[in-house]
């Protein structure tokens, strides 16, 4: 019994409660003072769940004074305590105890890099951070861009609390250097039953819809007024079903070719018997028409009539079913017997509960037609000037805005998709513009994964035309079609040229490349050569049509323009595409770098290109993988682009001006990597050195060192002498004016001594950070 209480009462025994020192002091001690286990068994030890005890094995717990640390620190950011600022070991536990999902308002303040750092690795999809150093990246402007970005994604798409995101951006404006917005969330499913609901084209209802009129039946009129008649008879419109079918009696035209007929016989003869024949046939055709467009009426005023039928029978059942039902009969209360005991209430159970009354709410019929109305909600397509988003004109408020992302993704669907998550408007686009056009610092702009037109192209390129500071813009898989010309045209048309266009995964075709041409040439005829050019242009995976990049190269020749081009995947002709690749290798110098992979193409083709290739000197990449060209093909074109980026290395072997005595000294001033890098580093070092700011001035008061006489030595331990080494002389400080400190002084460098100080000093500085058994070192040091 005993050893069953024993395990009842015990801890677990997976739980560290105790620990046995090392030191033999302490080892004495223990075995005094060790909790007993008669401890363990005593009453008020039996549901004890914390052991001070445990705390002791735990290396990472630390001490006390830690403890409060981490304790102040979840308390707050704003305030440290002065006992925790002036120590930088405790400094530093108070930034690491602090949590990654603090708000954004409680730690923008924050000045320590390690704690921006563990965010950004926290919150951040790039992985690749991971291995960039403490002083290699923005860590601070990056982690508060995140949490900003995690405040605007999480924030409804039916409220925007602009105060409150204005207040907010503006204390951390200044650290904010990049944006990158994915998951926008969008509107909820009732937002739009509104436009589901109120169609005007569409009846759902069961109630009576207007009947066409029908006009009187038509009586036998002589034949010049019946033909008066004819030529005004309206178009009868007959409802067929579903919908309604414009029915033009054939009898009509029938009509109208017997009468031209009658008059032209009349005119070419003059006989009494061939008027009278002609003019009873077509007083028989008359009559046959007229007679078909009464039993026409007729028959309308049949399918009125039934219709009304049905109606009326609907109507009737309706106010049938709406009818409330007669009124139950009342059960008779059966007489209590006298011999019946009353039931005395025990329980809850026991006490009788009338009915609620009936609200009639169960009762109410929905009247409307349910086939009509869910094939309306499934021809409601959700189109995109309904899908609206929160303002993103909030953008402005960051005017030191370097690199802007937006990405229309939805909220993170997982199963729940639905394609209006991916739909936005253009009062999102506006509002986008807006902000836009006010970064004036604005370098970087991304449009991607997004459902573009023409007119949303239109309106963010007017307000990226503005910005001069922009290098990069990014319309990939923006699903662009051949229509964006104008919109094109006028992103290109700006003072300072982009430095890389990204128009890939689209629907490009062949005026968009007229567009794209037709504006780098003209940026050309009306700029200095030594203006900024268009360096890279990615048209990748775009149905570039027939006539290829011809409208493009025809333009660009000539030009500073695409010095880097990427048409990875095209679909297009492949004998124009090789007819304008042999082309522009040929004439246009600028071009270095051509992405072609993954076009179908043959050996052919490369038969026509090769020859291109091996004529261009300057190119330095070439990527022709998954165009079915030839293994000789893509060797030679391998060994071709090897040979330029070897004349690139050693300019002087394509130059045919240069002397040996230049080829001479050109060589004798290449060094070795090694070599030429450490004279990189000691060159910004130097450089570094020579823009350092000037030396302060020296206030009213400065230090100076004097000697003083040899003091006695102390009777405690010296360190010194632990180490079999001669102290050095001790100095003293003490204040005297800047006018008794020579000139000289000034002149001379400042000289570290790590020796040079007494005990005191030591002591003073012996609690800073170092190892953490310094103490038994020193003491086995003097023990022996």
């Amino acid at each position: 019994m005993m050893d069953d209480d024993d395990e009842a009462f015990l801890p677990p025994p997976n739980l560290n409660i105790i620990s046995i020192p090392n030191e033999p002091e302490l080892l004495v001690e223990y075995d005094l003072y060790k909790t007993s286990t008669a401890t363990y068994r005593l009453h008020s030890e039996r549901n004890r769940e914390v052991f001070a005890e445990a705390l002791i094995d735990n290396k990472r717990l630390g001490t006390l004074s830690d403890l409060s640390i981490r304790a102040l620190a979840k308390l707050g950011t704003r305030h440290i305590a002065p006992i925790v600022r002036q120590d930088p070991m405790k400094l530093r536990i108070h930034y690491d105890s602090l949590d990654v999902n603090l708000p954004l308002k409680d730690c923008y303040f924050v000045d320590d890099l390690r704690y921006w750092r563990r965010v950004v690795l926290a919150k951040s999809a790039d992985k690749s951070l991971v291995f960039k150093k403490i002083d290699d990246y923005d860590w601070r402007g990056m982690g508060i861009s995140l949490k900003y970005v995690e405040l605007v994604e999480a924030c409804p798409a039916e409220y925007w609390p602009e105060k409150q995101m204005a207040d907010l951006a503006a204390l951390v404006r200044q650290h904010v250097r990049t944006l990158s917005i994915k998951h926008l969330q969008s509107l909820p499913e009732h937002f739009f039953r509104h436009y589901v609901l109120s169609e005007p084209e569409l009846d759902v209802s069961s109630a009576e819809s207007a009947d066409p009129e029908v006009s009187s039946d038509e009586i036998d009129t002589p034949v010049e007024e019946e033909a008066v008649e004819e030529e005004q008879e309206p178009e009868i419109v007959i409802p067929l079903g579903k919908g309604t079918l414009k029915a033009v009696e054939s009898h009509h035209f029938t009509e109208q070719i017997v009468v031209k007929e009658y008059e032209g016989s009349v005119s070419r003869s003059d006989e009494n018997s061939s008027v009278q024949r002609s003019s009873h046939v077509g007083d028989e055709k008359r009559r046959a028409a007229r007679h078909a467009r009464n039993a026409a009426r007729q028959q309308l005023r049949d399918m009125n009539r039934e219709k009304k039928e049905e109606l009326e029978r609907r109507r009737k059942k309706r106010e049938m079913l709406r009818a409330k039902p007669p009124p139950e009969p009342k059960p008779k209360k059966k007489k209590k017997k006298a011999t019946e005991v009353k039931k005395f209430i025990t329980s809850a159970f026991d006490i009788e509960v009338e009915p609620e009354p009936d609200d009639g709410e169960d009762k109410i019929v929905d009247n409307r037609n349910i086939a009509k109305v869910i094939s309306r909600i499934k021809r409601y397509d959700y189109p995109s000037k309904h899908c609206h988003h929160i303002d993103l004109s909030f953008v402005r408020y960051f005017d030191q805005l370097n690199s802007l992302t937006i990405e229309f993704l939805g909220p993170q669907m997982e199963r729940g998709y639905h394609k209006r998550h991916l739909n936005f408007s253009y009062r999102d686009i506006v509002h986008l513009a807006k902000g836009v056009r006010t970064l004036q610092q604005l370098k970087i702009f991304r449009l991607r994964n997004s459902r573009m037109d023409h007119m949303k192209l239109l309106i963010i390129a007017e307000a990226l035309k503005k910005l001069d500071s922009l290098e990069i813009v990014d319309f990939g898989y923006d699903q662009l079609e051949d229509d964006c010309d104008v919109a094109l045209e006028m992103l290109l048309d700006r003072k300072t040229m982009l430095k890389e266009l990204e128009l890939g995964y689209n629907k490009l075709e062949e005026n968009a490349l007229k567009a794209i041409g037709y504006a780098l040439k003209c940026y050309t005829n009306n700029h200095d050569s030594d203006a900024p050019s268009l360096e890279y242009l990615g048209l990748a995976h775009n149905p570039l049509g027939h006539s290829s990049i011809a409208p493009l190269v025809h333009d660009i020749l000539g030009t500073d323009h695409v010095v880097r081009l990427n048409i990875n995947g095209i679909f297009t002709d492949p004998f124009a595409l090789a007819y304008n690749l042999n082309l522009l290798l040929r004439r246009h110098k600028p071009l270095l770098h051509l992405d072609m992979a993954s076009i179908k193409l043959s050996s052919t083709q490369g038969k026509i290109i090769l020859p291109a290739l091996e004529f261009n000197r300057k190119i330095l990449h070439f990527d022709c993988r998954g165009c079915d060209f030839s293994v000789d093909e893509e060797f030679e074109a391998d060994v071709i682009v090897r040979r330029n980026n070897y004349i690139a290395k050693y300019p002087y072997l394509d130059d045919a001006t240069d002397t040996q005595f230049d080829v001479r000294r050109y060589l004798g001033g290449l060094k070795h990597p090694i070599v030429a890098k450490i004279e990189q580093a000691n060159a910004q070092r130097a450089e570094c050195i020579r823009n350092r700011p000037q030396k302060s001035t020296p206030s009213e008061q400065s230090v100076v060192e004097e000697q003083l006489p040899e003091v006695q030595q102390e009777q405690e331990l010296d360190i010194w002498q632990t180490f079999d080494m001669q102290q050095p002389e001790t100095t003293k400080y003490s204040r005297t004016d800047n006018s008794l400190s020579s000139a000289g002084s000034s002149q001379s460098t400042f000289v570290y001594k790590p020796n040079s100080f007494n005990l005191d000093e030591f002591r003073a500085h012996l609690r800073m950070p170092g190892p953490g058994n310094r103490h038994y070192y020193f003491q086995s040091q003097l023990e022996s």
